[in-house]
């Protein structure tokens, strides 16, 4: 039998050891588990970002802000442009659009194409006169289509192709689908007032309602 004395003599200094193992292992790997700070779960609403680039429809000093998101081959955003260009007509300094060109169409020509040839427009200060030509061929926006567009309103070739051929006019588009994807956006046309989405009225007089124009 092992006296008591003799086995405190063997045990201490393992467990020493194993203990001072153990802590080195501590302060060894304590980087890999940082403390993590307490996160604020509270919603931060996201602020839509307007850029110098965006075509405003209305007047720029307009109280009300409307955002809109469409696409030029998109049948109901002919329809709902066309609704508030009457109201801007009718109620003059009230409200104005910055529009957002989202390009989703793929058939039978990609709508990239024609939003290009819009923000280009705009360069030219000729958005208004390409939008209600580009809704008017919204079926047929081929490349072919939009060159005539081009022509027909009167925009310089030589300024439309160094603008179509440049990065900025990616980037634009690129970021406009990013805003798109944060506010999950499901489909055009898409109306934001607030930076709230609001359900797409279906007749003038709901926009005015909605709007506050009528009173």
């Amino acid at each position: 039998m092992i006296p008591t004395k003799k086995l405190l003599t063997i045990f201490v200094p393992a467990l020493l050891v194993v203990s001072l193992a153990f802590f080195i292992q501590i302060i060894k790997y304590q980087p890999l588990f940082p403390k993590v700070a307490q996160q604020d779960n509270t919603p931060k609403q996201f602020v839509i970002p307007l850029y110098p680039e965006d075509p405003i429809i209305g007047s720029p000093k307009a109280p009300i802000t409307i955002i809109a998101f469409e696409d030029f081959s998109c049948e109901s955003c002919n329809q709902q442009s066309a609704m508030l260009e009457d109201l801007i007509n009718k109620y003059p300094n009230k409200f104005k659009v910055i529009w957002k060109g989202l390009p989703i169409t793929e058939f039978p020509y990609s709508s990239i194409t024609s939003e290009k040839y819009g923000y280009c427009a705009n360069k030219q200060n000729k958005f208004i006169d390409f939008k209600t030509s580009a809704f008017t061929n919204n079926t047929n926006l081929s490349e072919t289509t939009l060159q005539g567009i081009a022509t027909d309103i009167g925009l310089n070739d030589k300024k439309l192709n160094n603008c179509l051929n440049s990065d900025e006019v990616s980037t634009y588009i690129d970021n406009t689908k990013q805003i798109a994807q944060i506010l999950s956006v499901q489909a055009v046309p898409a109306f934001f007032i607030d930076n709230k989405q609001i359900e797409n009225p279906k007749a003038e007089y709901q926009w005015e309602d909605l709007l506050g124009l009528n009173q």
